[in-house]
């Protein structure tokens, strides 16, 4: 019984050490830029690249728009499309010292929503 018990408190000790862990994911945000009437935004994998190049690990990703901002249909205009990555929370201040959005207080979850990225 007491080998059992020390091979069930190793495992949950093991598994509590588990640096994939979810709660410690965060999701950040940046615009892909594109203007209406010009595709012209950037791309979901040189978005990526940043915080690749920063020593960031993307655990997701997917394409996004916001949802709590009405934009005027005019060639030249904001579009509201942006590219939403999961990263450790651990990183969270070097993605936003490279530009990227970390939603709080001013940017909730329900400000965009998350889309299937086009081709």
């Amino acid at each position: 019984m007491k080998i059992y018990c020390l091979i069930l408190f190793t495992l949950v000790l093991v598994s509590g050490c588990d640096e994939s862990d979810s709660s410690n994911d965060i999701e950040v945000l940046i615009s892909t830029g594109e203007l209406q009437c010009q595709e012209n935004g950037l791309s979901i994998s040189v978005t990526k690249s940043y915080l690749l190049d920063a020593n960031v690990e993307v655990k997701n990703e997917s394409c996004g728009s916001l949802t709590q901002v009405g934009y005027l249909d005019v060639c030249g205009g904001g579009t509201g499309k942006l590219h939403v990555f999961t990263i450790d929370k651990a990183d969270s201040l070097v993605a936003e010292n490279i530009g990227f959005t970390i939603p709080d207080s001013s940017v909730s979850e329900d400000d965009y929503e998350k889309v299937e990225c086009g081709i």
